[in-house]
Protein backbone atom coordinates (compact mmCIF):
# COMPACT_ATOMS: atom_id res chain seq x y z
CA UNK A 1 0.00 0.00 0.00
CA UNK A 2 3.12 2.77 1.24
CA UNK A 3 4.44 1.56 -2.50
CA UNK A 4 1.25 2.23 -4.34
CA UNK A 5 1.10 5.41 -2.17
CA UNK A 6 4.30 6.83 -3.54
CA UNK A 7 3.83 5.54 -6.81
CA UNK A 8 0.77 8.27 -6.93
CA UNK A 9 2.60 11.18 -5.26
CA UNK A 10 5.79 10.65 -8.04
CA UNK A 11 2.74 10.61 -11.13
CA UNK A 12 0.79 13.33 -9.19
CA UNK A 13 4.25 15.60 -8.80
CA UNK A 14 4.96 14.98 -12.53
CA UNK A 15 1.88 16.17 -14.02
CA UNK A 16 1.79 19.12 -11.87
CA UNK A 17 5.26 19.88 -13.07
CA UNK A 18 4.18 19.64 -16.59
CA UNK A 19 1.01 21.69 -16.24
CA UNK A 20 3.50 24.06 -14.95
CA UNK A 21 5.87 24.03 -17.86
CA UNK A 22 2.64 23.95 -20.11
CA UNK A 23 1.97 27.16 -19.07
CA UNK A 24 5.08 29.09 -18.70
CA UNK A 25 5.43 27.91 -22.42
CA UNK A 26 1.96 29.50 -22.92
CA UNK A 27 3.30 32.97 -21.17
CA UNK A 28 6.74 32.55 -23.64
CA UNK A 29 4.90 32.05 -26.43
CA UNK A 30 2.44 35.31 -25.41
CA UNK A 31 5.76 37.09 -25.17
CA UNK A 32 5.26 37.62 -21.44
CA UNK A 33 8.67 36.20 -20.69
CA UNK A 34 9.38 37.87 -16.65
CA UNK A 35 6.19 35.86 -15.56
CA UNK A 36 7.59 32.89 -17.62
CA UNK A 37 10.72 32.87 -16.22
CA UNK A 38 9.47 33.10 -12.73
CA UNK A 39 7.41 30.61 -13.08
CA UNK A 40 10.51 28.41 -14.11
CA UNK A 41 12.05 29.32 -11.55
CA UNK A 42 9.21 28.53 -8.97
CA UNK A 43 9.22 24.78 -10.36
CA UNK A 44 12.96 24.33 -11.02
CA UNK A 45 14.99 22.36 -8.42
CA UNK A 46 18.84 22.20 -9.28
CA UNK A 47 19.03 18.70 -7.43
CA UNK A 48 17.56 17.50 -10.71
CA UNK A 49 20.00 18.55 -13.15
CA UNK A 50 21.70 14.86 -12.42
CA UNK A 51 19.11 12.89 -12.63
CA UNK A 52 18.39 10.63 -15.63
CA UNK A 53 15.75 12.02 -18.38
CA UNK A 54 15.38 15.17 -15.50
CA UNK A 55 12.86 17.67 -16.21
CA UNK A 56 14.95 20.41 -15.98
CA UNK A 57 16.06 19.64 -19.06
CA UNK A 58 12.51 21.37 -20.57
CA UNK A 59 12.25 24.35 -18.17
CA UNK A 60 15.99 25.55 -18.16
CA UNK A 61 15.77 25.19 -22.64
CA UNK A 62 12.59 27.49 -22.33
CA UNK A 63 14.65 29.31 -19.12
CA UNK A 64 17.29 29.81 -21.79
CA UNK A 65 14.91 31.40 -24.45
CA UNK A 66 13.07 33.75 -22.29
CA UNK A 67 16.22 34.98 -20.91
CA UNK A 68 17.58 35.65 -24.71
CA UNK A 69 14.43 37.41 -25.46
CA UNK A 70 14.65 40.07 -23.12
CA UNK A 71 18.60 40.63 -24.22
CA UNK A 72 20.29 38.68 -20.85
CA UNK A 73 22.53 37.09 -22.73
CA UNK A 74 25.03 35.46 -19.71
CA UNK A 75 21.83 33.43 -17.95
CA UNK A 76 20.46 32.29 -21.29
CA UNK A 77 23.90 30.53 -22.26
CA UNK A 78 24.06 29.63 -19.19
CA UNK A 79 21.06 27.46 -19.13
CA UNK A 80 22.00 26.25 -22.68
CA UNK A 81 25.33 25.05 -21.24
CA UNK A 82 23.00 23.01 -18.36
CA UNK A 83 21.08 21.48 -20.89
CA UNK A 84 23.90 19.72 -22.72
CA UNK A 85 25.05 18.38 -19.66
CA UNK A 86 21.42 16.48 -18.69
CA UNK A 87 20.58 15.22 -22.73
CA UNK A 88 23.75 14.72 -24.25
CA UNK A 89 22.05 12.73 -27.31
CA UNK A 90 20.31 15.58 -28.49
CA UNK A 91 21.93 18.63 -30.84
CA UNK A 92 19.58 21.31 -30.10
CA UNK A 93 21.29 23.08 -27.13
CA UNK A 94 23.95 23.27 -28.70
CA UNK A 95 22.35 24.65 -32.18
CA UNK A 96 20.94 27.58 -30.37
CA UNK A 97 23.74 28.18 -28.06
CA UNK A 98 25.58 28.46 -31.33
CA UNK A 99 23.16 30.88 -32.90
CA UNK A 100 23.44 33.00 -29.54
CA UNK A 101 27.05 33.43 -29.62
CA UNK A 102 26.67 34.31 -33.09
CA UNK A 103 24.39 37.12 -32.32
CA UNK A 104 26.35 38.63 -30.07
CA UNK A 105 29.68 38.21 -32.58
CA UNK A 106 31.18 35.25 -30.41
CA UNK A 107 32.87 33.51 -33.60
CA UNK A 108 35.17 31.74 -31.63
CA UNK A 109 32.62 30.09 -29.00
CA UNK A 110 30.16 29.52 -31.72
CA UNK A 111 32.70 27.82 -33.90
CA UNK A 112 33.46 25.30 -30.85
CA UNK A 113 30.07 25.13 -29.69
CA UNK A 114 29.18 24.21 -33.16
CA UNK A 115 31.80 21.53 -33.37
CA UNK A 116 31.44 19.86 -30.19
CA UNK A 117 27.35 19.68 -31.25
CA UNK A 118 28.67 17.88 -34.71
CA UNK A 119 30.35 14.89 -32.11
CA UNK A 120 27.04 14.15 -31.26
CA UNK A 121 24.94 14.55 -34.53
CA UNK A 122 25.92 15.52 -37.94
CA UNK A 123 23.37 18.17 -38.10
CA UNK A 124 22.69 20.22 -41.43
CA UNK A 125 21.68 23.00 -39.27
CA UNK A 126 25.59 22.84 -37.19
CA UNK A 127 27.31 23.16 -40.66
CA UNK A 128 25.09 26.14 -42.02
CA UNK A 129 26.08 27.43 -38.36
CA UNK A 130 29.93 27.06 -39.11
CA UNK A 131 29.36 27.63 -42.53
CA UNK A 132 27.82 31.73 -41.03
CA UNK A 133 30.75 31.83 -38.81
CA UNK A 134 33.03 31.60 -42.27
CA UNK A 135 30.86 34.15 -43.80
CA UNK A 136 31.46 36.78 -40.73
CA UNK A 137 35.37 35.97 -41.04
CA UNK A 138 35.35 36.75 -44.57
CA UNK A 139 36.34 32.96 -45.79
CA UNK A 140 34.37 32.86 -48.45
CA UNK A 141 35.95 29.41 -50.02
CA UNK A 142 34.92 27.64 -46.50
CA UNK A 143 31.45 29.10 -45.99
CA UNK A 144 31.09 27.49 -49.57
CA UNK A 145 32.24 23.91 -48.79
CA UNK A 146 29.97 24.33 -45.54
CA UNK A 147 26.80 25.73 -46.84
CA UNK A 148 26.88 23.56 -49.90
CA UNK A 149 27.33 20.39 -47.25
CA UNK A 150 24.25 21.52 -44.93
CA UNK A 151 22.25 21.86 -48.26
CA UNK A 152 23.28 18.11 -49.06
CA UNK A 153 22.04 16.83 -46.02
CA UNK A 154 18.86 18.63 -45.82
CA UNK A 155 17.95 20.40 -49.60
CA UNK A 156 14.69 22.42 -47.93
CA UNK A 157 17.11 24.03 -46.14
CA UNK A 158 16.58 27.90 -47.87
CA UNK A 159 18.17 29.66 -45.40
CA UNK A 160 21.10 27.81 -46.06
CA UNK A 161 20.81 27.98 -49.95
CA UNK A 162 20.26 31.96 -49.68
CA UNK A 163 24.00 31.92 -47.15
CA UNK A 164 25.61 29.99 -49.99
CA UNK A 165 24.15 32.46 -52.19
CA UNK A 166 25.68 35.57 -50.72
CA UNK A 167 28.83 33.59 -50.33
CA UNK A 168 29.49 33.03 -53.76
CA UNK A 169 28.26 36.75 -54.76
CA UNK A 170 31.16 37.59 -52.61
CA UNK A 171 33.38 35.58 -54.50
CA UNK A 172 32.02 36.65 -57.84
CA UNK A 173 30.48 34.05 -58.53
CA UNK A 174 27.31 35.51 -59.94
CA UNK A 175 25.71 32.60 -62.21
CA UNK A 176 26.14 30.24 -59.30
CA UNK A 177 24.80 32.59 -56.66
CA UNK A 178 21.94 32.97 -59.25
CA UNK A 179 21.29 29.68 -59.15
CA UNK A 180 21.49 28.94 -54.80
CA UNK A 181 18.97 32.21 -54.40
CA UNK A 182 16.64 30.46 -56.82
CA UNK A 183 16.37 27.20 -54.63
CA UNK A 184 16.09 29.67 -51.57
CA UNK A 185 12.88 31.66 -53.33
CA UNK A 186 11.70 28.32 -54.60
CA UNK A 187 11.25 27.05 -51.00
CA UNK A 188 10.24 30.07 -49.30
CA UNK A 189 8.82 32.25 -51.90
CA UNK A 190 7.56 34.64 -49.51
CA UNK A 191 10.90 35.68 -48.08
CA UNK A 192 11.67 39.74 -49.51
CA UNK A 193 15.13 39.35 -48.45
CA UNK A 194 15.78 36.26 -50.56
CA UNK A 195 13.93 37.73 -53.41
CA UNK A 196 15.74 40.83 -53.33
CA UNK A 197 19.28 38.99 -52.91
CA UNK A 198 18.25 36.84 -56.12
CA UNK A 199 17.53 40.05 -57.81
CA UNK A 200 20.67 41.26 -57.30
CA UNK A 201 22.27 38.52 -58.91
CA UNK A 202 20.44 38.88 -61.92
CA UNK A 203 21.27 42.65 -62.22
CA UNK A 204 24.85 41.61 -61.84
CA UNK A 205 24.32 39.05 -64.46
CA UNK A 206 23.07 42.17 -66.47
CA UNK A 207 19.72 40.81 -66.07
CA UNK A 208 17.76 43.73 -65.17
CA UNK A 209 13.99 42.87 -66.13
CA UNK A 210 14.91 39.70 -64.13
CA UNK A 211 16.33 42.04 -61.54
CA UNK A 212 13.06 44.55 -61.42
CA UNK A 213 10.72 41.68 -61.36
CA UNK A 214 12.14 40.30 -58.59
CA UNK A 215 12.61 43.48 -56.86
CA UNK A 216 9.19 44.47 -56.94
CA UNK A 217 7.89 41.45 -55.53
CA UNK A 218 10.37 42.22 -52.88
CA UNK A 219 9.27 45.20 -52.17
CA UNK A 220 5.35 43.71 -52.34
CA UNK A 221 6.56 41.56 -49.33
CA UNK A 222 8.06 44.59 -47.20
CA UNK A 223 7.23 47.64 -48.43
CA UNK A 224 8.70 49.71 -45.78
CA UNK A 225 12.36 48.18 -46.82
CA UNK A 226 14.53 51.03 -47.97
CA UNK A 227 17.32 49.00 -49.13
CA UNK A 228 14.71 46.86 -51.57
CA UNK A 229 13.50 50.30 -52.71
CA UNK A 230 16.75 51.95 -53.06
CA UNK A 231 17.58 49.03 -55.46
CA UNK A 232 14.07 49.16 -57.34
CA UNK A 233 15.01 53.13 -58.09
CA UNK A 234 18.61 51.81 -59.16
CA UNK A 235 17.39 49.23 -61.98
CA UNK A 236 14.76 51.07 -63.28
CA UNK A 237 17.21 54.32 -64.18
CA UNK A 238 19.02 50.84 -65.77
CA UNK A 239 15.58 49.23 -67.54
CA UNK A 240 14.74 52.83 -68.96
CA UNK A 241 18.43 53.48 -70.47
CA UNK A 242 18.15 49.98 -72.03
CA UNK A 243 14.71 51.16 -73.98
Amino acid sequence: MKKICITVMILFACSALFASYKEALKLFEEKDYSDSLKMIADELEIDNDTKPDSPNYNLRFLAAHNHWKLGNTRPAMEHFAKCIKIRKDTVDPYIDLAMLQLEIKKYGDAEATARRGLEVEKSPLLYYLLGLVSLKRENFWKAKELFEKANSQDPELFYSYNALGIALMKLRKYSEANTAFSAASAISPKSAAILNNLGMSYEKLGKNNDAYECYKKAISLDENNKVIAANIERIKKKVKDED
